[in-house]
């Protein structure tokens, strides 16, 4: 079937016994779900019952490849874990950029399964399909790159460079929302994978491998990298001159931008213009960053060369600078720098440790809690300094971090009263962007597979903000926009390819056939989007047999409350808002009222046989 673009084997590592296995995937397998995020799915399903706990010994991480990982094309880069993450406690997929997965892949494998706990801390070595643990309880306490660092410094020397991804104390702490860091400072993010890594005693990984990953037509793949890398100097030109944070101006301008734990959506220019990309770049800026064969290059590196926060070192993306900057009443970019270091120092998602430092400062606003339960730390908006030391107490479980870095969820369990103030949908904290200034986007939100998220969940910013087809404060039609965006993010998560890039390659609603033609000898694009959505019914799936219906498709109480000023005051999401939204995205999926995919759609799919395997 296949003539390229797979190994068509994954391998599997059991902590407990330190035993290896090398196993097939079945070509059906790749067409059905394609790659990566898809096959983490269907891995998932197959092996993590809804009564397995994220921490608990059966517990698995799955990390998965797709057709383009690693192949001679621009930014083919991306890989994804799936596992049972701690800070929602149910299915969460994760997707990364790093030289881990074209490395995995050069190792001869298509995919790689952790299972077990190790009786000793330690990092594990792939090299081709030999698996080498190096045990040591010096692994204890180090930051991500401290981990690379050592690790690479145990490994032989080779032309082709090992790859990595490690974890940091948060991570060993079990904070809820601590990441696994791939190479020198991509990660994955979201969700707790790191408290996951820990839990197994794994604290980095090393792989490098001498195959060759088969393409189909390496002539038209190389004219195809060439096609797109004059495609992306032009149509991604500000990517490399400002990087995501662009996208700051933009978006409070527009009125969406998270300020003071969301409780209002914007503010004065000559306030936020602290944390603008501008600013970053001309106050600054070193040098740009490229992932794995990309030539947008679109990481913005900035240094703090002077005051308070000098020598921080960061690539601050939006969301990273939106959630540690205004929703924490900070518009001072050297503060958001430092911050961002620290988070990654630690080795806590930046997301969601922005999140929950600016509650923390409305509680103290509000009298809610004192500096006598935060070991003397008064957290207040637009305090620097407080934030850094919250988020140390947070990695550290120490005051008011104890129950912080349990998460959204935790919280509510310890502390239910601190409900209104916490911005989560299934306990995954926003991104930044406040959905009452449009409405698909709280849609999103609230059906995405991994909790609040705007890529799993669908980024409607183009079409609700930057384009003019949609009203962004309709209702109407927006259950079919989420939709489309949701399957269109699940097949471009199953490629291996940045989502930066993918208009190069024509991988829209309506992708065009070339680039996996040339790189699997199969024409993938007539089934593309009906890959994305198999996807995202599988992964519906999952949370049904998790336990989520319609009560959980959710958005907190702060957003029925109405934005109090700036571009979109007045407005809010209301139950009854959502409602209808529900009743059309439900509509246009094959879902019941209840949110569950019905028997004619997994037909429909071709996921009843895949479902029956569990």
């Amino acid at each position: 079937m296949f003539q390229g673009g797979y190994m068509g084997k994954l391998l599997r590592v059991n902590l407990s016994t330190r035993q290896s296995f090398i196993e097939t995937i079945e070509p059906e397998e790749f067409r059905l779900f394609l790659g990566a995020r898809g096959l983490g799915a269907l891995w998932y399903w197959r092996e993590i019952g809804p009564e397995i706990k994220p921490l608990d010994a059966e517990n698995k991480l799955f990390f998965f490849t797709g057709p383009m990982t690693g192949m001679p094309l621009v930014s083919t880069t991306k890989f994804e874990l799936t596992t049972k993450g701690p800070e929602t406690g149910r299915y969460l997929c994760s997707n990364s950029s790093g030289n881990f997965g074209p490395r995995l892949r050069e190792a001869g494998f298509d995919g790689l399964i952790i299972e077990g706990v190790s009786e000793r801390w330690t990092a594990i070595v792939i090299e081709n399909d030999a698996v080498q643990f190096v045990d040591d309880e010096g692994w204890q306490g180090l930051s991500p790159m401290q981990a690379r660092g050592k690790l690479l410094s145990q490994v032989p020397e080779r032309k082709t460079k090992w790859a990595t991804m490690s974890i940091g104390p948060a991570a060993e702490n079990r904070v809820a929302f601590s990441s696994i860091f791939v190479d020198d400072g991509r990660a994955f993010g979201r969700g707790g994978g790191g408290a996951v890594m820990a839990s197994k005693k794994v604290k980095a990984f090393a792989v490098r491998g001498d195959q060759q990953v088969p393409v189909a037509d390496a002539n038209k793949c190389k004219e195809i990298a060439n096609n797109a890398r004059t495609d992306l100097k032009t149509s991604r030109a500000k990517h490399r001159q400002l990087g995501t944070a662009q996208l700051v101006e933009i978006i409070n301008e527009l009125g969406c931008m998270p300020t003071r734990n969301f409780q209002t959506s914007w503010d004065a220019p000559d306030k936020v213009q602290g944390v603008y990309a501008q600013t970053l770049r001309d106050k600054y800026y070193v040098r740009n960053y490229a992932c794995y064969r990309c030539s947008v290059a679109c990481g913005q590196v900035g240094a703090v060369k002077e005051g308070e926060f000098a020598g921080a070192t960061a690539r601050p993306e939006y969301e990273s600078i939106g959630l540690l900057g205004p929703s924490c009443g900070i518009t001072d970019m050297a503060a958001v720098i430092a911050a961002n270091e620290l988070c990654d120092n630690l080795g806590m998602d930046t997301m969601t440790a922005g999140n929950l430092v600016a509650m923390v400062m409305e509680l103290f606003e509000r009298e809610l809690v004192t500096a006598k339960e935060n070991e003397g730390l008064e957290v207040r908006f637009g305090d620097s300094r407080a934030l850094l030391e919250m988020l140390k107490l947070i990695a550290q479980r120490r005051g008011l971090g104890a129950i912080v870095a349990d998460g959204a969820k935790g919280i509510i369990q310890a502390r239910p009263e601190w409900k209104p103030f916490i911005l989560h949908s299934k306990g995954m904290t926003f991104a930044a962007y406040d959905p009452r200034g449009f409405h698909g986007m709280g849609l999103a939100y609230a059906t995405s597979a991994r909790g609040a998220c705007h890529n799993v969940g669908g980024y409607t910013v183009s079409e609700e903000l930057l384009g003019t087809k949609y009203d962004r404060y309709a209702v109407e039609g927006k259950g079919k926009l989420v939709k489309t965006v949701q399957d269109n993010r699940a097949y471009i998560d199953s490629l291996g390819l940045c989502t930066v890039v993918r208009s190069a390659y024509k991988f829209s609603t309506s992708p065009t056939p070339e680039t996996l033609l040339a790189i699997t000898g199969y024409d993938f694009a007539p089934h593309l989007m009906t890959i994305g959505e198999r996807i995202s019914n599988l992964e519906r799936m999952i949370l049904v047999r998790e336990g989520v219906r319609r009560s959980d498709d959710d958005l907190p109480p702060r957003m029925k409350e109405a934005i109090p000023d700036g571009p979109t005051a007045g407005h809010l999401i209301s139950d009854q808002m959502l409602s209808v939204m529900l009743d059309e995205y439900y509509a246009v999926r094959g879902w019941d009222d209840q949110g569950m995919p019905r028997t004619e759609t997994l037909e429909k799919l071709e996921l009843t046989r895949v479902l029956e395997t569990a």
